[in-house]
């Protein structure tokens, strides 16, 4: 059983270790299969269910982040998805589980659908919704959208969307980086 993988590692982190080949159309599937489960969970046991939210997140309007549901709230939806995982999933939910009924797989996939809705993701606030689902670690794309993303982290970094004297890798002058965002920030 693989050890378990941190809720922020990257969506290839998470691949690898579930030893899937990131370049496979049938880890795709993989992926996708596990990611309509967790978004089937999100939207029917956790989406506006202000009654499952830690107390000082209440008064919170949606959307919510993983972090702003209870433990207990969290841990019930993970079972639920495993308790109804299809014969496709359960493979690879069955390596995620751990002596105290955790399951790092279904927590990490969760984490990431409350992600994309909790406003943090500045993808999701646009029309490139799950396009990090395309890219890999090294920044490279099967699809246009890191293009619109690299466009979008320029007006950031120096408000002309053109090219920077920075590059995205080097920290520009009077930036820090936003790791949410991916980026630098004034």
């Amino acid at each position: 059983m693989p050890p378990p993988l941190i809720r922020s590692a990257t969506k290839r982190q998470f691949l690898l270790q579930l030893d899937l080949d990131p370049s496979d159309d049938r880890t795709s599937q993989t992926y996708w299969l596990l990611k309509d489960e967790a978004i089937r969970a999100y939207e029917t046991q956790l989406q506006g269910r202000r009654e499952l939210l830690r107390p000082e997140y209440a008064a919170q309007d949606p959307p919510y982040a993983a972090a702003h549901f209870t433990a207990a709230a969290f841990s019930s939806v993970v079972q639920s998805i495993y308790s109804r995982a299809s014969p496709q999933t359960r493979p690879f939910y069955n390596k995620g589980c751990n002596a105290q009924g955790d399951n790092w797989v279904i927590s990490w996939m969760l984490y990431h659908v409350c992600r994309y809705r909790d406003g943090r993701n500045i993808r999701a606030r646009s029309r490139e919704f799950h396009a990090d689902d395309d890219l890999d670690d090294s920044g490279s794309s099967k699809t246009q959208t890191r293009k619109v993303f690299e466009r979008q982290q320029r007006l950031l970094i120096d408000g002309s969307g053109g090219s920077s004297s920075a590059s995205l890798g080097s920290k520009p002058t009077g930036m820090f980086y936003d790791a949410a965002r991916n980026g630098y920030r004034k």
